[in-house]
């Protein structure tokens, strides 16, 4: 993304005119809408699904390359950027407790794949209702559900199941399990259940952790509180320390994402 964007608002600028909408869907992940998202140079935990409601491409840059699509799936901890400019931007983010997550680690570098659009026309109805805040939270996770096993099977990792094994099922009944305690109930020595961490999840057990601080300020930022006390019951050191990382991550400040006149929040 070229230096002429740097000015752009990263989230917000049409919030006159349309909010955001965030449907969260606790260790799994969530559905997020905007008409307006400009991140330069983000990471995120989780994988990442983009289309648009409007069927419009949107702009995503990583590795040095760009791509346009009108709709794509990033492979987690790839550093990239986003233009999606009155679009009608659907972000599904896939967490790591999700038995498809690890499917999401065979997208080849710098990370980023252009998605069939047309594969997801079935759903463009549900999509356009989520854009415009019309979703229960029990259709949003019908539809982020069933866009989740339809980009599985555009991935590289052509034909391969969703996992479902006792590991994943412990982190969705837990997602902050100990590794010790994954440790007792798969069996394993503690090193052993490390590298199955790894391997089965796709993602090293220190990233997973780091994870895991963001998603439990996310809980609580649901239940209200300071920002001082999310950020020390998620493991920050300060408020501004939970800010830095969000801000490194989203794009955006944790103030933003709990603002009602922007946000919208089904929960």
């Amino acid at each position: 993304m070229d230096a002429s964007r740097e000015d752009l608002p990263a989230y917000g600028a049409l919030a006159a005119v349309m909010k955001d909408n965030h449907y969260w869907f606790g260790a799994r992940g969530f559905l997020f809408t905007s008409p307006w998202v400009v991140t330069r140079d983000t990471v995120r935990h989780a994988a990442v699904i983009l289309l648009t409601a409007s069927g419009e491409p949107i702009e995503i840059a990583a590795g040095g390359r760009a791509v346009s699509a009108g709709a794509a799936a990033i492979a987690p901890l790839t550093r990239r950027g986003l233009r999606a400019i009155d679009a009608g931007l659907v972000s599904l983010h896939v967490f790591p407790p999700h038995p498809c997550f690890s499917a999401f680690h065979g997208i080849p570098k710098p990370g980023v794949l252009a998605l069939e659009r047309a594969r997801f026309a079935q759903f463009d109805a549900a999509i356009l209702r989520a854009y415009e805040g019309r979703l229960t939270l029990s259709d949003a996770r019908q539809l982020f559900d069933a866009i989740v096993a339809e980009t599985v099977r555009q991935l590289p990792w052509a034909g391969r199941e969703c996992r479902g094994d006792r590991l994943h099922e412990l982190l969705r009944e837990n997602p902050a399990c100990s590794l010790p305690e994954l440790a007792h109930e798969l069996g394993l020595s503690y090193t052993g259940a490390s590298h199955y961490f790894s391997r089965v999840v796709g993602l090293p057990l220190r990233s997973y952790q780091l994870w895991l601080k963001y998603h439990t300020a996310a809980e609580l930022r649901l239940r209200g509180g300071t920002l001082t006390e999310i950020a020390h019951a998620s493991g920050f050191v300060d408020s501004s320390h939970l800010c830095r990382s969000w801000q490194a991550s989203y794009g955006l400040s944790p103030s933003y994402a709990r603002d009602p006149s922007r946000v919208r929040i089904v929960a």
